[in-house]
């Protein structure tokens, strides 16, 4: 029996309806709406330290991975991508509203790791 998204968020989307937007889905029960805006707040300085990008940064920067044509789906491992995502914790956002996102991005991926499962991103 499909009972449809338990958590369909678009809080972090609201007011942005027609700009690029990055979706995460937990196994079809959470899915975030992230406006691209607060989504390069996050990734926009990546380091430069020679050791390779992963996750988020290494898609993002490199046209890779949902972001590869301009747009698109794939199934991304939380592990690497909360990894990832935590070199950015002490990171300064321009806007408010990031380290919630932030906090948002952390709590799913922590909970698809809990639950060993992997997460839908898709670029629009």
């Amino acid at each position: 029996m499909d009972i449809g998204k338990i958590n369909d968020n678009h809080t972090f989307y609201e007011g942005y309806e027609g700009e690029p937007e990055i979706i995460l889905t937990l196994s079809n029960f959470e899915t975030i709406h992230i406006w691209e805006g607060y989504f390069d707040d996050i990734y926009d300085t990546p380091s430069l330290d020679g050791n390779g990008w992963n996750g988020f940064t290494r898609d993002y920067h490199q046209m890779e991975g949902i972001f590869a044509n301009g747009s698109g789906t794939a199934e991304i491992n939380p592990k690497e991508y909360l990894d990832d995502l935590m070199l950015y914790k002490d990171k300064n956002f321009d806007f408010e509203e990031t380290a919630q996102v932030f906090d948002l991005m952390v709590t799913l991926f922590e909970k698809a790791i809990e639950n060993g499962v992997m997460v839908k991103a898709e670029f629009s």
